[in-house]
């Protein structure tokens, strides 16, 4: 009976003893930021240049070990600098858990901070304004080059992620002469701005004659061959030559190697000087059919002078088909 009771003892003061332990481990303080050996150098620079991002104590601290990426102080802005001090840093880690204190430092107490800048050269400003026009004015195919008008001075611009926008540009699309207004953005933030003349080229394959081509020659017998042109030299040129090139010849003659334009090419003409052709007259619901001479050339939709071969009168006509004219009255 003794022997239970003193185990039954022995059991309530051993579990007593461990909520006491419990107790006691749970009102204990937070552990505290172990400290570096105070044999350890450590370096405080005297100067750092730094992104949009911030101030980290990496970047003004050397020589300690496994150091935390920890954001110190904001980043000045564009063009100026701030000082930050070696114990603002250094509390600030011992917060994070990471003492310095008792470490043996080199170098100043303040540091001198600013932005970290690169050269905005003219060969990176050319490609992004040129990449911009091909996105937004060439989707149909083709090549933009641009060149900038004016002697290029060198700027300098944050060294972050680096975004070019364009303003002012033609509704009408693209000109060979351009002035574009130029904002800079790094890392989201406006850097600059200036307006900047550029010579713009736009290159694509267009039909040119293979050899010299007479006026009236039927586009379906024009030797013609593709080759790369700029078609912002002029607006007319034509991009490709018409699906139905049957019912067109051309309208000019051409040397070899000159592109085709819009005035090149017409509808095959279908009446001709001199010759009777049907004409219809119109009168209301009334229409009648009689011979007319032509007195010039023409193509389907063309008005063209015929004249009554009995009363001598002239009328115009609108070419409908072959040796065919409309004459409403």
């Amino acid at each position: 009976m003794k022997t239970i009771l003193s185990s039954l003892i022995g059991c309530l003061l051993g579990t007593a003893a461990l909520c006491a332990q419990a107790v006691i481990a749970t009102n204990a303080p937070s552990p505290q930021a172990a400290p570096l050996p105070e044999s350890m150098p450590a370096t405080f620079a005297s100067g750092a240049m730094v992104h949009s991002e911030g101030v980290f104590a990496a970047d003004l601290i050397q020589g300690v070990p496994a150091l935390p990426r920890l954001r110190v102080a904001p980043a000045p802005a564009v063009g100026a600098w701030a000082l930050v001090t070696r114990t603002s840093i250094v509390e600030a880690l011992r917060v994070a858990g990471v003492d310095l204190r008792s470490l043996r430092w080199n170098g100043p107490e303040t540091a001198r901070v600013s932005r970290a800048m690169r050269d905005l050269a003219e060969a990176e400003v050319r490609d992004r304004i040129t990449q911009e026009l091909q996105r937004r004015h060439a989707r149909d195919g083709g090549e933009v080059e641009v060149r900038l008008s004016r002697p290029w001075r060198t700027i300098q611009i944050p060294d972050e992620p680096l975004e070019i926008r364009l303003q002012d540009l033609p509704a009408a699309g693209l000109q060979s002469l351009i002035s574009l207004k130029v904002e800079v953005l790094a890392a989201g933030e406006s850097v600059g701005g200036w307006f900047q003349p550029i010579q713009v080229r736009h290159w694509c394959e267009v039909p040119v004659a293979a050899s010299a081509l007479r006026r009236g020659t039927p586009l379906a017998d024009a030797e013609t061959v593709m080759e790369r042109r700029d078609v912002l030299a002029s607006r007319s040129i034509l991009r490709a030559l018409p699906a139905a090139i049957q019912d067109y010849e051309l309208a000019e003659g051409l040397a070899a190697g000159q592109p085709l334009t819009e005035r090149s090419l017409r509808h095959k003409t279908v009446v001709f000087r001199g010759r009777r052709i049907d004409a219809r007259v119109q009168a209301g619901s009334l229409e009648i059919t009689t011979k007319v001479e032509a007195l010039e050339d023409g193509h389907p939709g063309q008005s063209i002078r015929v004249r009554n071969p009995q009363s001598k009168r002239e009328f115009r006509g609108v070419v409908q088909a072959e040796d065919t004219v409309l004459i409403p009255l």
